[in-house]
């Protein structure tokens, strides 16, 4: 009973959960209130940002989760949530909140041992320190560390990232000399796995620039010419960067009508990406503007859809309370047909024990039977053997007189009325009946049932059946009846084609079903 009671309980409870989600009409809602979140949406998004640095994807992922307002408890998960926070706010040039994106992500990346995200947050620690405070050798610091791990878990193209950082790092505090290993480092890299291609036309521009400073206008000419031979129409950046190595080398060779030139178109061309790099940065800040306009409207609504909740789980709360004194009052009710039924239980028990005690005295009883069966029909042959030991005698006192008579032809009559008399005691018909009444006495129907069968059989053929199913052996019955084992085994095979029986089958076992 406690677990029928159990089961509408739950099924009570679910109804109010399906009465409280009814309520919340918008989809989203739903999935909020459930606590349900798509890990493979989020971790989909992760690693496709890290491959495409595509800040539409970072929007979108961010957008999702923002709107629908999704907690998260995956440590796994939330890690990398951490970071895409942190590079939005980069972004968007808030580098304090982007520090603390980072330090949460970085925690949470080491508790579940995920090494490549660990590289990856120490990369963009050393960045936003750079944008932040200008501290140029903690970045290097961080870019180090950021390397160690991506060595770990070989990610090379991240390798390859990082070293240009440490290579932009170096350009900032102006050594011209580790500017150009570092960037040698990462050309080499960019060789060897053949990523991040594109990268190349930069570090040709930064290594001329680097030789400039360092005097070797030569090689600064070299890999400025290689840069200009890779950059196409589309390479605004790499352009603007160009055309300000080229007046840094001419200001360095005293070439000022050159460089005054290339510094203009540098201005120039700087001034207008800046202001559509202002233009981006304030669409960037209308959206999150209109997000936490939706997200304000949604509260609304929540609130709305929750008194609308309360209400109808005030109700069900009444329905409960009801249903749980009716499931009360039958648990009594049940309870008292229980006991009716444990009584009843208990009474059965006892009949069949009283039974069990009859049937142990009735077989007791059958046993008895059975042991008596058994000595009648001992006693039964054992009143044959003296019978037969009997006619046997007569017979053999028979024929003496036979004998005596056939040599004394004089014989006085007495002694053939002695003969009369003995040939009429071992009558076989009267020997028989005898028997066979004293038989049926120990098993009923016995003959009548064999005719049935077997009609043919012979008043012979019925005493070796009594034998068989007597089970007598053939050696037993030969010595009872004075004949040889193999006449009783030909008797026998006999009776089994007259009854019907292959030469394998069983006499025994037929005889004695009947």
């Amino acid at each position: 009973m406690g677990k029928i009671i159990l089961l509408k309980v739950y099924v009570i409870t679910c109804l109010l959960i399906s009465l409280k989600s009814f309520a919340f009409k918008d989809v989203k809602y739903l999935v909020r209130s459930q606590g349900l979140i798509d890990n493979d949406k989020v971790l989909k998004a992760y690693y496709s940002f890290q491959k495409k640095e595509d800040p539409k994807i970072l929007d979108s992922i961010l957008t999702y989760l923002k709107v629908n307002s999704i907690e998260i408890k995956e440590d796994s998960v939330n890690s990398k949530v951490y970071y895409l926070k942190a590079v939005n706010n980069y972004m968007l040039r808030r580098y304090e909140i982007c520090e603390q994106f980072l330090k949460e992500s970085l925690k949470l990346a080491k508790k579940t041992q995920d090494l490549q995200l660990i590289g990856v947050v120490y990369n963009m620690r050393g960045l936003n320190v750079t944008q932040n405070i200008g501290d140029f050798l903690k970045a290097e610091e961080y870019f180090k560390e950021a390397i160690t791990y991506f060595k770990k878990v070989n990610e090379e193209y991240q390798i390859i990232d990082t070293y240009y950082n440490l290579f932009m790092n170096a350009r900032r505090r102006k050594e011209w000399r580790l500017v150009l290993e570092y960037a040698d480092f990462c050309a080499s890299l960019i060789r060897k796995t053949g990523a991040r291609k594109g990268v190349l036309k930069t570090l040709y521009i930064r290594k001329a620039h680097s030789y400039s400073k360092l005097g070797d206008f030569e090689q600064a000419l070299v890999h400025l010419k290689k840069a200009e031979e890779n950059i196409t129409a589309k390479d605004r950046n790499e352009s603007n960067l160009l055309n300000y190595a080229y007046a840094e080398y001419h200001m360095e060779k005293k070439e000022f009508e050159q460089a005054a030139l290339r510094y203009k178109m540098t201005r120039d061309s700087v001034a207008k990406l800046n202001f559509e790099t202002q233009k981006l940065l304030g669409k960037s800040f209308e959206r999150e503007l209109e997000l936490e306009d939706l997200l304000k409207k949604d509260k609304d609504k929540i609130i709305q859809s929750q008194d609308k909740s309360l209400f109808l789980g005030g109700v069900a709360l009444v329905f409960l309370f009801v249903l749980v004194f009716v499931l009360i009052y039958h648990s009594k009710r049940n309870k008292t047909k229980n006991n009716k039924i444990l009584k009843l239980n208990s009474d059965l028990n006892d009949v069949i024990e009283e039974l069990k005690g009859k049937n142990m005295s009735l077989e007791d009883k059958k046993m008895e039977v059975e042991n008596l069966l058994r000595l009648n029909e001992q006693s039964l042959f054992s009143r044959v053997l003296k019978i037969s030991t009997y006619n046997d005698t007569i017979r053999k006192i028979s024929g003496e007189i036979d004998g005596y008579m056939d040599i004394n032809s004089s014989a006085s009559g007495y002694l053939m009325t002695v003969r009369k008399k003995l040939n009429i005691l071992i009558s076989e018909e009267e020997l028989w009946e005898d028997f066979k009444i004293q038989f049926e006495k120990i098993r009923p129907d016995f003959f009548y049932k064999l005719k049935q069968v077997a009609p043919d059989l012979s008043v012979n053929d019925l005493k070796h059946c009594t034998y068989v199913v007597s089970n007598l052996k053939s050696k037993e019955v030969a010595q009872l009846i004075n004949v040889s084992p193999r006449s009783v085994e030909t008797t026998r095979y006999r009776i089994k084609k007259k009854i019907g029986l292959e030469k394998e089958d069983s006499l025994y076992d037929l005889l004695g079903n009947l």
